[in-house]
């Protein structure tokens, strides 16, 4: 009897639970394709396919963040400016302050580091005349001979009694091994992972991680950009086969109080601790300042897609040229449209990409995904190698964009970033100086290149782009 009972209740009861996860992948499931497959499954198989969805098409890196990430910190000191004195960066800087709600912050100077032999020097030179504080956070910091280097500046500092604290994301330190985390700690330095990777309690997720790169010395200049701390930065090196290309900064001005307050709130959420004082800056805006600036931070646990939208909306609002340089380029079609517009209206859009890459299936994704752009007539060049990993975005004159985000799915949805506006024309001819001599030495790349890969190869790639999401 009771099986009768069962098989009679059982077809509804799935169908139910078809109907169920249908209804949540139509509510919750942005992309109408995703969603229209997750429907027709379901219905189709009303019960593998609600199991299926649950293992892969539930998106739990936002839900997880959102619990994660607690760290709430007073930035009433962050003075900002909509439009200072004697500018007019609209409609371009009204896309951050809409994103942010905050507007401008002055940055009286800025300085340009090319590669490990211009950036190390530079931070060990100001770890050294630090007399206060030291915050370092990075996602990669090898423990080889240039990280050991600015290892031992920060344990002088801490003999002479600096506060120094250091941020290390969990998966970043353990790419290259042994781990720089024991070697801070004998050095008595300060220093915390970002969601660190542990077996118990069980945390191994590869998401969720921190990708910022931050150096702020006594409050007074802070270093920011691509650049992780490690030998293969070193670029002179011919002899290493894995030396990196790259770009970092220094800046001074009211923005190093803003950078300051982003490195605290993650100093708190590692630590799982809270601020005793309310958050004070150590600068004021220079109404005479040459540039003007504003963070972006971004990262799963906020308002998703803030890089996203911030990049769709400075290159639709683009009137002579959009100079992208990036590592990785996986955009999302809104981006993709947004690039295809611009140079239907008329303006330069130009990218530069590695030529080789240091992650080979984010390359064969990449090539998957250039057609479109190609076809609509863009230009696309190829850097050779070694491998270039600086981030870079210029907006006609006076607009860049720099930080540590890439233009792909990891950077945009999945990490937790960094990114400084720059207006300024003068600030923009400097870094579009060193943008003009890599494209100088790029290949471009066209349709014919694309066509003549062999079928394995084209395989390959589109194979490698249908994982783009988690590259």
């Amino acid at each position: 009897m009771a099986i009768d009972v069962l098989v009679w209740l059982l077809p509804p009861f799935v169908l139910t639970i078809g109907l169920l996860t249908a209804g949540h992948a139509l509510l919750n499931k942005r992309d109408p394709k995703a969603a229209f497959g997750w429907i027709a499954l379901c219905i189709i198989l009303p019960l593998a396919g609600p199991i299926l969805y649950y293992l892969f098409g539930i998106n739990r890196v936002r839900s997880r963040a959102r619990k994660g990430y607690d760290s709430k910190l007073n930035r009433d000191a962050l003075t900002t400016l909509n439009d200072p004195p004697g500018t007019f960066f609209r409609p371009l800087s009204t896309i951050g302050e809409t994103l942010t709600g905050k507007g401008l912050s002055a940055c009286t100077q800025l300085d340009l580091l090319e590669n490990g032999e211009a950036l190390y020097p530079a931070m060990i030179k100001a770890i050294n005349t630090a007399q206060n504080r030291i915050l370092l956070a990075s996602y990669i910091f090898d423990h080889n001979n240039s990280g050991l280097q600015i290892a031992d500046a920060l344990a002088a500092a801490v003999a002479r009694g600096v506060e120094v604290k250091v941020i290390v994301d969990g998966l970043g330190e353990m790419m290259y091994l042994p781990r720089i985390g024991e070697a801070l700690r004998s050095r008595n330095i300060e220093f915390a992972r970002f969601n660190p990777l542990r077996l118990f309690p069980p945390s191994l997720n590869i998401n969720m991680r921190s990708h910022r790169k931050l150096l702020i010395i006594d409050g007074t200049h802070a270093f920011t950009g691509g650049q992780n701390i490690g030998d293969r930065h070193l670029a002179d090196n011919e002899s290493n086969p894995d030396r990196v290309l790259d770009m970092h900064f220094c800046l001074r001005g009211k923005i190093v109080d803003d950078l300051e307050w982003a490195f605290w709130k993650d100093w708190y959420f590692c630590t799982n601790t809270k601020p005793t004082i309310p958050f004070m800056g150590s600068n004021a805006n220079d109404d005479n300042a040459k540039i003007w600036s504003r963070l972006i931070l971004d990262g799963p646990h906020k308002r998703i897609d803030k890089l996203n939208n911030l990049i769709l909306g400075v290159i639709s609002a683009a009137r002579s040229r959009v100079l992208i340089m990036t590592p990785y380029f996986l955009p999302t079609f809104d981006i993709i449209g947004a690039l295809i517009a611009a140079q239907l209206r008329g303006v330069q859009v130009q990218i530069l990409l590695p030529g080789h890459n240091n992650i080979a299936a984010a390359h064969w994704a990449m090539q998957n995904t250039l057609r479109q752009l190609l076809e609509a007539g863009l230009d696309i060049r190829y850097q050779p190698a070694p491998f270039v990993h600086s981030k870079l975005l210029l907006i006609d004159e006076c607009y860049t964009l720099i930080g540590s985000a890439n233009i792909d799915p990891r950077s945009l949805r999945l990490n937790y970033e960094l990114a400084v506006e720059l207006f300024s024309t003068g600030a923009n001819a400097s870094i579009s100086a060193y943008y003009e001599k890599k494209a100088a030495q790029a290949v471009s790349v066209t349709l014919d290149d694309l066509n003549s890969r062999s079928l394995p190869r084209r395989l390959r790639d589109s194979l490698a782009w249908l994982f783009s999401p988690y590259l």
